[in-house]
Parts: C-alpha cells; structure tokens; sequence
C-alpha cells in the first residue's frame, strides 16, 4: 500500500499558513485515507489513485485562496512487504 508525504504551501500569503493547511487536511480526510498530519508535512497512506486524486483536489483547493502555492508529493509504494505507516515508524523505533 502506498504510503505519501505531502506540503502545500501558499507563497506570498503570510508568515502563517495554518488555515491553508486545514483547509486541504480537509480535503484529504473526504477520500479513502489514513491522514497523519504533521509539522512541516501530512502522511497518507492508501491507494494511489486515491491519494493523487486528493493530492490534486487539496492543491486546488489551496490555490483558490492564494496567488501562487507550491506543492511537493513524496510516495513509498513498496511491493515487497506490507507499507503501512506503522511498520515504517517500528522500523526506526517510534512506535
């Protein structure tokens, strides 16, 4: 299962971001997902038609408030072993 690390970052808009950044956690927790929100990212995990067609909606959704915002998109999809969130976080000890 696909695991993705996602920043969407409205440019020019202020030192503070926190409303944009609610504004696509909310996005992303209308889809078939598990949302872990974090300080300079938000994981999911899920199926990744899935989590591109959120990724895509939450960037939109963003860039209806703001001039310009930049997005990143990281995604683990290992078929080798399962790929949870979980099992990365006991990998390295946190969890």
């Amino acid at each position: 299962m696909p695991v993705a690390e996602v920043s969407i970052v409205p440019i020019g808009e202020g030192p503070s971001i926190s409303k944009y950044v609610k504004k696509a956690i909310e996005v992303f927790k209308k889809y078939n997902l598990k949302v872990v929100p974090g300080a300079m990212g938000t994981v999911l995990e899920g199926d990744l038609d899935e989590i591109l067609r959120a990724y895509k909606e939450a960037h939109e959704s963003v860039l209806k408030d703001a001039v310009r915002v930049l997005s990143t998109l990281k995604i683990d999809d290992r078929r080798d072993k399962e790929n949870t969130i979980e099992r990365k976080l006991k990998a390295i000890g946190c969890n």
